[in-house]
């Protein structure tokens, strides 16, 4: 355990060695207070990086991360500037100064909801049929080869799933010195903790930190979430890496924080190259912010998206070269009219089972909240937000019943198998979006409330003068 959590503070000096590179943090001020944001942009940052070179048929451990901190740590400090400004949070636009004691009490609950989870995390052995026989089969292959060795990567059935989550287990398996498939689930309880301090960061420099902490709470708290995420299964790691990539965007859509552009690109990149659906969601993501940000946002959108296809090529180049393909569905049949009509009667069921598992109760009620601040968003004419949110979230859900549509699989099977999954990133992403989209209907309304109030006390002074 101590050589795991070694590991995990390696990520988070990776990450924090990242901020300035990328220019997420250009002074000091601001390094500290994007902080939180670290280690899961390191964990991305390093799993891109060892699901590249396991390619190549190289190997990633403690040493070379190390030393890769150890550089970018050399450039960022060479690129420091003077601070000048804290980033901070309305932390008391909503509640007054009690809202943060509030604000630390939520976040609290929330971590330590995690901790437990991961203190659980520690004798769970690999159980679920995906969690040993895909993920840590491919983590065991890269630990021992070294990289993705040509007899088991090209030959073995569920090979064609991009090799971001096994590069970063095979990460802590030679930080362990051994394989080990109890505590390999301990990295996963650290995502949620890394990632409920992410988003909270993300969003707290926009909305009230009371209000960002009351929806992290939420997300985190979810059975659902705390479920999938207890299993060695790469749903909830793609969706925890979707929400932080379009939370990022969307920041970048609404208030043009170019800082944000580079966070988007290694976090939508990381859910490429986790599972064939982190392409789906980055996708709708990226056309989705090209419909709705306008000619002042395009350049740096079209940036964004190159970088994500650039980390995501090499793997399109590796799976075409070897012939590795899905066995469950071809994406091609989606533009066969013929095919779809043959196969309409999938159709149906495919959307009421997308539909019943994101809405349902496992993740409290996190679409419906979502939905009802999109809809506050769009009265509020927040229209680029709303715009962003609205197309990702109908282009994300349409590509998911479209997979279930296609596939060859007997449709009662797959939906029972997949259904429940495939939709976290839907339903973490559209969640992780609502608080952008509750604070930007708020604004406007408190705003005008403020207004009349104050028209009508002047409206009363200027009686009693009279």
């Amino acid at each position: 355990m101590t050589r795991l959590l070694l590991l995990q503070v390696l990520f988070l000096g990776l990450g924090a060695a990242l901020l300035p590179v990328l220019g997420i943090a250009r002074d000091r001020a601001t390094l500290l207070a994007r902080l939180p944001l670290a280690y899961m942009l390191g964990i991305a940052a390093g799993g891109v990086v060892a699901a590249q070179l396991a390619l190549l048929g190289a190997a990633v451990g403690p040493l070379e991360l190390a030393v890769l901190t150890a550089m970018l740590a050399l450039i960022g400090w060479r690129r420091r500037r003077p601070s000048k400004r804290t980033l901070r949070g309305r932390r008391g636009a909503w509640l007054g100064g009690a809202g943060e004691i509030a604000t630390s009490v939520v976040l609290l609950l929330g971590l330590l909801l995690l901790a437990h989870v991961t203190r659980m995390l520690e004798t769970r052995p690999l159980y679920e049929w995906d969690g040993w026989a895909i993920w840590a089969t491919k983590a065991r292959a890269l630990y021992v080869f070294g990289g993705a060795y040509e007899p088991v990567f090209a030959h073995y059935a569920p090979v064609q799933h991009p090799l971001f989550f096994p590069a970063l287990e095979a990460i802590d398996f030679r930080a362990l010195g051994r394989f080990d498939g109890t505590l390999v689930h301990v990295q996963l309880g650290l995502l949620g903790i890394g990632f409920a301090a992410a988003l909270w960061t993300l969003l707290r420099e926009r909305v009230p930190a009371l209000f960002a902490s009351i929806c992290v709470l939420a997300i985190v708290s979810a059975s659902a979430f705390v479920k999938q995420l207890s299993t060695n299964y790469a749903d909830v790691p793609l969706a925890i890496m979707v929400a932080l990539g379009v939370v990022c965007l969307a920041r970048w859509i609404a208030d043009g924080e170019r800082s944000l552009l580079a966070p988007t690109a290694v976090f939508l990149a990381a859910a490429t190259l986790t599972k064939p659906e982190g392409l789906l969601f980055a996708a709708a993501a990226l056309v989705a912010a090209l419909a709705s940000g306008g000619r002042e946002r395009l350049r740096g959108t079209l940036l964004a998206s190159a970088a994500v296809a650039a980390l995501y090529l090499p793997w399109r180049v590796f799976a075409g070269v070897h012939g590795l393909r899905n066995p469950e569905y071809s994406l091609g049949d989606a533009f066969d009219p013929r095919y779809l009509a043959d196969r309409a009667d999938r159709l149906g069921p495919a959307l009421r089972s997308v539909a019943g598992h994101a809405f349902s109760l496992d993740w409290g009620l996190l679409l419906p909240l979502a939905l009802a601040a999109v809809a506050a968003a769009l009265l509020a004419r927040r229209w680029r937000l709303a715009g962003f949110a609205a197309g990702w979230g109908l282009l994300s859900f349409a590509g998911v019943v479209l997979v279930f549509w296609i596939s060859v699989v007997p449709v009662e099977l797959t939906l029972r198998w997949a259904a429940y999954r495939t939709v976290a990133s839907l339903v973490v992403g559209a969640a992780a979006l609502a608080p952008l989209l509750a604070a930007d209907a708020w604004t406007p309304l408190a705003r005008q409330r403020a207004e009349r109030v104050e028209g009508r006390l002047d409206a009363a002074a200027g009686g009693q003068e009279t």
